[in-house]
C-alpha cells in the first residue's frame, strides 16, 4: 500500500519501492515530499552521536536515536489523527527529564520488543503508516572525525575537505531489513542534511557502503540548501565520493547558497538534475516544489530504463 495522501495524479503509476537514507529536518522534508511518488517507503534514520559524553539517558545516545524514529514517524502518518499529536506533547519525569510521548512509548517497546526496528514498526501500525521507518545499526554507535594531512599543494584553509569519518564499533551490526530494503529499492534518496552525521553516519557503515555499492537502483542525493562550515556542494560531494558513497545523480537548486557546478558533476558521470527546491525563507525546501522535482525525477529514471 502507498504512503500518498495526495490527491494530484500519480506520476508513477506503478508500485515501486523507495528507501531514503539520513537524519534530522533534511530527512523529513523529503518524507514530507514523497506522497506524490507511489510506492512502499523504507526510510533509514542515522542515529549515530558524536565520540564524547552521553545524554542524561546514558552514554549511547538512545534518546537521539529515538527522536529521529519518532520525528520520521509523525512526518509519514496523518497530522489530524489523535495519537500523531500526543506522541509530539513532551512530559516530564523526575528521573529521566523533558521528554515527548513518543520518546518515552518507543523506549519501552524498545525493551519489551527487544529492538528500536521492531518497536517503530508496532508504533506506525498504531499511527497507520505503511511504510517503515528503521535504525541504521540495531546496537549504540558513535562517530569520530579524524583530521587529515594537507594534501602537497593545497591551501591550509582546505584541509578540512580530507576530513573522514570513522565508526563506534567500526563494523556495527546492521538488521537485514536495511540491507533489503536498499537492494530491493528502484530509487535510493540520499536525504540532505549535516554531511557526517546525517548522510556518512549511514553510509559509511561497511554493511549499509556494500548495499549502496550493489544496488541495482538509482541512487540520488539530495542536495541541501545551505553551506555547511563553508563547504560548496562540489566539496560535499567529493567528500561523499572520498568515502566510497555511490552516487547516480544529483538533485539540487542552481538558485541555492550551496553552490554545485553541474559541469563538475558530469566529469565522473554523475546526472545533474537542476530544479527549484527552495521556500522563501533561507535555508528551507518548499515542499510542493520538491514533491514535484521527485516525481519528475523519479518518472525520468523509469521512462530511461529498458
Amino acid at each position: 500500500m502507498s504512503i500518498s495522501r495526495a490527491t494530484s495524479p500519480k506520476q508513477s503509476p506503478s508500485n515501486r519501492s523507495l528507501a531514503v537514507v539520513g537524519g534530522g529536518r533534511g530527512l523529513r522534508s523529503v518524507i514530507r515530499a514523497l506522497p506524490e511518488v507511489e510506492g512502499h517507503v523504507t526510510v533509514i534514520v542515522a542515529i549515530a552521536q558524536p565520540a564524547g559524553p552521553g545524554s542524561r539517558w546514558g552514554d549511547d545516545g538512545s534518546d537521539s536515536a529515538l527522536g529521529e524514529v519518532r520525528r520520521s514517524l509523525e512526518a509519514l502518518s496523518d497530522d489530524d489523527r489523535a495519537l500523531t499529536r500526543a506522541i509530539r506533547r513532551p512530559l516530564t519525569i523526575n528521573r529521566i527529564g523533558r521528554h515527548p510521548l513518543g520518546n518515552l512509548i518507543l523506549r519501552s517497546l524498545s525493551y519489551a520488543f527487544g529492538d528500536l526496528g521492531t518497536a517503530s514498526s508496532w508504533l506506525a501500525e498504531q499511527l497507520g503508516v505503511s511504510s517503515s521507518v528503521v535504525p541504521a545499526s540495531t546496537e549504540p554507535l558513535k562517530f569520530k572525525l579524524q583530521a587529515g594531512e594537507v594534501a602537497p599543494g593545497q591551501p591550509p584553509r582546505e584541509a578540512r575537505s580530507l576530513d573522514r569519518l570513522s565508526l563506534v564499533p567500526e563494523h556495527p551490526h546492521v538488521s537485514p531489513t536495511v540491507v533489503e530494503a536498499i537492494g530491493n529499492a528502484d530509487w535510493v534518496l540520499l536525504a540532505p542534511g549535516s554531511l557526517f552525521r546525517s548522510l556518512l553516519a549511514v553510509t559509511a557503515i561497511p554493511e549499509i557502503a556494500e548495499a549502496l555499492r550493489t544496488a541495482p537502483g538509482r541512487i540520488v542525493w539530495i542536495s541541501g540548501l545551505q553551506p555547511e562550515a563553508g563547504e560548496s556542494g562540489n566539496d560535499q560531494l567529493d567528500a561523499l565520493r572520498r568515502h566510497g558513497v555511490r552516487i547516480d545523480e544529483v538533485l539540487y537548486d542552481p538558485a541555492a547558497d550551496l553552490r554545485l557546478e553541474p559541469e563538475l558533476l558530469a566529469a565522473p558521470g554523475v546526472r545533474a538534475v537542476a530544479h527549484d527546491l527552495g521556500a522563501l525563507s533561507a535555508g528551507t525546501y518548499d515542499r510542493e516544489k520538491l514533491a514535484a522535482a521527485l516525481a519528475e525525477l523519479v518518472a525520468a529514471s523509469a521512462d530511461s530504463r529498458p
